[in-house]
């Protein structure tokens, strides 16, 4: 089955990038529920270049979402010479989409040679000492959605046709280690309450039961959410270096006496969004300084 990312679809976003940036960007941020208003949080060094929404692309489908705008923002630093994408947005299986249509803004972006790329989103806690606001640095994940964007033909380049990875891809050691011990640092560092744990990617559109909420947490993971799994399975298919982070926007149903609502979650978020985006600037900061030095 493969991608649907046509040749066409691929050369019109690479011609975007060439345009907006002198160098092709070195990490690819997609931004979660409720993350829509955080980069009014970048460090000033961060200029900003061009942007593009999906629907603006050959062939791109866009996300119906709210506070999903789905679209590709770009932004240069002179002084490391460096560039980074955000994508405010994703598209998500629960819209009525495949997993290959699902991955489709990442994999546009690794197909372009963007090699490192950090996964946010909004999730429901299911530890106890877990509250709302809180950030959860994911360290691995559970796919639970019954889906896979690997699922038929091994994937293929549109321009080269050769197989992005492996038929059988291991999926061990899919999140960074060295980057989750780094951005847990940054975060505490501007004191923001984070814990690390496993994330479990269900389907949607549906919240969990309470005896769903309860058989999780007896499992021992650390966040349940509606996206993400998929994206981390196709870039570590692709070769790419992943971190993921999740902004607890409430606890698993059940765990307390609030009723679910996507409007509140989003308001949730966006009062600690902020803070993530900032770890996220300084850990990139860090580690391109690192690999100029």
């Amino acid at each position: 089955m493969g991608y649907p990312i046509s040749n066409e679809t691929l050369t019109y976003y690479k011609n975007f990038l060439k345009k907006a940036s002198p160098v092709t960007p070195s990490f690819h941020v997609v931004l979660g529920s409720g993350f829509g208003q955080a980069l009014s949080g970048l460090s000033p060094e961060w200029i900003l270049k061009d942007q593009i929404l999906f629907s603006d692309i050959p062939n791109m489908i866009s996300t119906t979402v709210a506070d999903h705008k789905g679209s590709f923002v770009v932004y240069y630093n002179e002084k490391l010479n460096r560039a980074i994408q955000f994508q405010t947005g994703r598209i998500h299986g629960y819209e009525g989409h495949s997993a290959q249509t699902v991955v489709t803004p990442v994999m546009l972006a690794r197909l372009a040679q963007i090699e490192s790329f950090i996964l946010t989103n909004a999730a429901g806690g299911l530890l106890p000492h877990m509250h709302a606001g809180d950030a959860m640095v994911i360290t691995d994940h559970v796919n639970l959605t019954g889906q896979n964007p690997l699922i038929g033909t091994n994937p293929t380049s549109p321009l080269t046709q050769l197989e992005i990875g492996p038929r059988f891809t291991d999926m061990g050691n899919c999140y960074h280690k060295a980057w989750q011990n780094q951005i847990r640092k940054i975060l505490n560092q501007l004191g923001h309450n984070t814990t690390e744990g496993v994330y479990l990617g269900l389907l949607g559109p549906s919240f969990e039961t309470h005896a769903e909420v309860r058989l999780f947490a007896s499992w021992g993971l650390g966040a349940v959410g509606m996206s993400t799994v998929w994206e981390a399975i196709a870039l570590k298919h692709s070769g790419a270096k992943i971190a993921g982070i999740s902004l607890i926007s409430n606890l698993g149903a059940g765990l307390s006496s609030q009723s679910l609502n996507h409007e509140d979650i989003v308001q949730t978020c966006r009062l600690s969004a902020h803070t993530i985006v900032q770890s996220i600037d300084r850990f990139i900061k860090e580690v391109l300084t690192n690999e100029k030095n």
